[in-house]
């Protein structure tokens, strides 16, 4: 069995009680308060027939072996696809948790309500299969796409690699910033702390970054995970991506020129936002003008950063490659050469 993103949609049989529509329209009434994707899977978990091991349980085979294509942040495998072949455990209770958290007990259908209710510890087991053997094997995900990234680097003999993160969240221009930030600022003047936090898996690579810094005046900087955009009432064209290059590129213009910087930003799958195009680049002297700073800073307001791009440069700095069938979340390739003697 081959587990991937888009699974959790894809893969639907409700249980007996729920009509695939009541199904759909919960997970629509959980979108609109903004519940999390682990959040979402679990409900779907709750609800499913397949997801949270079911997939698993009625095949017929005694060994299983699930392929799985990471398209989440750490790799959970309860979350990939809502897990056709991992049981994670009774999700009942958490799905009741849910709704009240949200406060949407009373906009489901009462008969599903009426199930968790009486069933939150059914089959709390974690060997529901006992005699099945599954192996769920992940055989692609963000962390191996940057390795692979950092494996073509080394074999240039221009850039030496770093990857600092498969775990990149955040608001993405407010990431760009802070990418553009981490390099401009001396390392001596560099400290720990929650605006960079989300650009490290952790401390002790952060620790590991101001040595690499020290030793190496051009490296490759390889960040990867899934950023947000809050969006507001004027919606433009864009995607998280193109909004993290273009708040970078800006940063770059206002920062000082010891340093020089090509950074890009894109979605695996090719595709960011709902556009034809994958993400964007950001380097020094992008954007030459006032008039088009104004310009960049009123796009990202009005999510229209797409646009913009597109009309700079002939669309040069916009990266379109087609979709590449492949979702392992996005990837951030920061090339980085100090001027300073």
């Amino acid at each position: 069995m081959i587990n991937l993103g888009g699974g959790s949609a894809l893969l639907p049989l409700p249980i007996d009680i729920l009509s695939l529509e009541e199904k759909i329209q919960m997970i629509k009434l959980l979108q609109s308060q903004g519940a999390t994707i682990q959040e979402l899977n679990t409900v779907r978990q709750s609800m499913s027939q397949l997801k949270n091991g079911g997939l698993a349980r009625i095949a017929k085979a005694k060994t299983i072996i699930g392929l799985i294509l990471s398209d989440v942040i750490g790799d959970p495998l309860e979350f990939i696809a809502s897990g056709p072949t991992f049981y994670s455990g009774n999700k009942n209770q958490q799905a009741l948790n849910i709704f009240n958290k949200y406060d949407l007990t009373g906009r489901i259908p009462s008969q599903f309500f009426q199930y968790l209710k009486e069933n939150k510890t059914l089959n709390n087991n974690q060997n529901i299969f006992p005699t099945k053997q599954i192996d769920n094997i992940i055989v692609g995900s963000n962390r191996i796409a940057l390795e692979a990234a950092a494996h073509l680097c080394l074999q240039s003999n221009i850039y030496v690699p770093f990857i600092m993160t498969t775990c990149l969240q955040g608001e993405a221009r407010e990431v760009g910033c802070r990418i553009v930030e981490l390099i401009k600022t001396n390392s001596s003047h560099l400290f720990y702390n929650d605006n960079i936090a989300c650009l490290f898996a952790d401390k002790q690579t952060f620790d590991a970054f101001q040595i690499f810094r020290k030793e190496h005046k051009r490296y490759c900087l390889l960040l990867g995970g899934e950023t947000t955009v809050v969006m507001k009432n004027e919606i433009g064209k864009g995607g998280r991506c193109q909004e993290l290059a273009l708040a970078a590129a800006l940063s770059i213009e206002n920062s000082n020129e010891d340093t020089s910087l090509l950074i890009l930003a894109a979605g695996s799958d090719g595709i960011d936002g709902p556009t034809d195009a994958a993400g964007a680049f950001a380097f020094n002297g992008m954007i030459p003008n006032q008039d088009d700073i104004q310009q960049a800073y009123a796009s990202l307001d009005k999510h229209d950063v797409y646009t913009y791009l597109n009309e700079i440069n002939n669309g040069a700095n916009l990266l379109k490659i087609g979709h590449t069938s492949t979702n392992v979340m996005d990837i951030i390739i920061v090339l980085v050469e100090s001027k300073e003697k």
